[in-house]
């Protein structure tokens, strides 16, 4: 059976890494992260990310 296995394979292995940063606003615009807050309310236009805005 191992006649039959092809050796061109490679394996690889990647991480993904999640972290929460302890702040008052969000990195890259200066909406509030307030937790509890009214639905959609803590977005932005840069957050929402629509494309063609800019």
């Amino acid at each position: 059976m191992t006649e039959n296995f092809d050796k061109n394979w490679e394996c690889v292995i990647g991480l993904e890494i999640h972290a929460q940063i302890s702040s008052h606003s969000k990195i890259f615009s200066r909406s509030s992260t307030n937790f509890g807050a009214k639905q959609n309310s803590n977005v932005s236009f840069i957050d929402a990310g629509m494309p063609g805005m800019l």
